[in-house]
């Protein structure tokens, strides 16, 4: 049996091998856009965290490969304690370069990473001497130099001497520094024509992680790809929660700011993740609920069908991401992994608890100490509109008629009529001596004898 989740390796090259979830037409469809165009573009990929976006752009990164289409991968957070986004961007490429760049053609790369240099050297001259973004001295374009001499009256007024002198130098050497950024953009665009390739494919760099960075790192990493690296023949795919993206932005230039808008600046095709969301055999949701089970290897001692016909109804309910389906199988193993054959399980509470556990702590603690009826749960989570026939609601309506059981009182009970069939369902718990109000406390007491992170 396994308690956690085991991770899925993508190793280098090996594409949609180990793809369940039907991503690789999608992923095809992608690779088809990026291969075929020669525009500066910077392609923004969103899904929600948990969704496996990771999973996706390592699969991905494997198919470009098979197409001999050169590509880099970059995690972001891992490099987000870096100073300067410029860095880590740069440095990746011509790494990369350096290992794939065609036998005649080593003068380009020396030419790039002393471009590199210069301009790295320059923004980090510009942010560490004074503390404005260098993305707003001058960088983006000639006609910005307004707004610099503007800056340069405020600074005068509110800063040093040597601070409005220093606005003063950057005024003067504009011309300068926008040739030295105009000649490491050119160099970049003519470096996927030197690499080890076959036709004219582009360089395509995939940005991971974003959502996980520190705002100031995420929102400059952006900001420096569109204004420095976006050139012909090389694509960026930012790989992103677009929302908490957003909110990056907000905290970085105040919540009044349109953060959507000013995200649209830097982006030239918006991608989502896909989530199939249909029936049984073509649901996301459905198909990693089997997959898991087999993954964790659990002793059920003959629920194995039961727990994937109550967990999938829930998972699909709450639009579950498929992180917090893991967390709920985890939670599964512990429960399953802690019991004997001969203890009581019913796994519609027992699975309906485990996902509450995921979702809503706070509820899942009311159930664990008794201070949650049956109608507050319902009305919690917007379970009550089971009336439509769909083979998902049926599953869902029969797990809750279990969950409706254990939590009414006393006096809802006897009010129930005798033809409701939870009048009968203590019939299966007799030889276990236990009262139906007890129940849920059980269960999730059982649940929270290990904490799963």
């Amino acid at each position: 049996m396994r308690i956690v989740t085991p991770s899925l390796v993508v190793e280098d090259g090996e594409s949609f091998a180990k793809d369940i979830l039907d991503r690789k037409k999608y992923g095809e469809a992608l690779r088809n856009l990026v291969s075929r165009s020669s525009d500066a573009l910077v392609i923004s990929l969103d899904g929600k965290w948990g969704e496996g976006k990771t999973t996706f752009v390592k699969m991905w990164q494997g198919l470009l490969s098979e197409s001999s289409i050169p590509n880099i991968y970059i995690d972001a957070f891992a490099n987000d304690y870096i100073d300067d986004a410029f860095i880590t961007v740069a440095s990746a490429i011509t790494n990369y370069a350096e290992k794939t760049i065609v036998k005649g053609q080593k003068e380009k790369i020396a030419k790039l990473k002393e471009k590199s240099k210069k301009v790295g050297g320059q923004l980090l001259s510009w942010s560490a001497r004074i503390g404005i973004k260098a993305a707003t001295l001058g960088v983006i374009k000639d006609s910005d130099i307004d707004g610099l001499k503007d800056i340069k009256g405020d600074v005068s007024k509110t800063a040093s001497d040597l601070a409005g002198k220093f606005v003063e130098e950057r005024i003067s050497n504009h011309s300068k520094d926008i040739e030295i950024i105009q000649s490491f953009r050119e160099l970049l665009s003519e470096l996927p024509s030197k690499l080890e390739s076959e036709g004219e494919k582009p360089l395509v760099v995939i940005i991971d992680e974003l959502d996980r960075c520190k705002p100031t790192f995420a929102v400059e990493l952006v900001e420096k790809i569109k204004h420095l690296f976006s050139v012909e023949n090389v694509v960026f795919l930012l790989v992103m929660n677009k929302t908490q993206l957003e909110e990056s932005i907000k905290s970085v230039y105040g919540q009044n700011i349109d953060a959507h808008t000013y995200l649209q600046k830097f982006i030239n095709i918006e991608a989502k993740l896909p989530k199939h969301t249909g029936e049984r055999y073509t649901n996301d949701l459905s198909k990693y609920t089997n997959r898991l089970l087999q993954l964790h290897e659990l002793n059920t001692w003959g629920d194995d069908r039961n727990i994937v016909d109550c967990t999938e109804p829930l998972a699909n309910h709450f639009n579950l991401s498929l992180r917090q389906l893991e967390k709920v199988f985890t939670n599964l193993a512990v429960f399953y992994g802690a019991s004997a054959e001969n203890h009581l399980r019913l796994v519609p509470v027992v699975v309906f608890l485990a996902v509450v556990k995921v979702i809503d702590p706070r509820l899942f603690d009311d159930l664990l100490h008794g201070r949650v009826s049956y109608a507050d749960v319902v009305d919690k989570l917007k379970i009550n509109n089971l009336d439509d026939e769909s083979e998902r609601n049926r599953k869902l309506y029969w797990s809750m008629q279990w969950v409706r059981y254990s939590l009414l009182s006393e006096k809802e009970f006897s009010e129930v009529p005798e033809e409701d069939e939870i009048k009968g369902f203590g019939q299966s718990l007799w030889k276990y001596n236990v009262s139906r109000e007890s129940l849920i406390p059980i269960f999730a007491q059982q649940l929270s004898m290990f904490v799963v992170k």
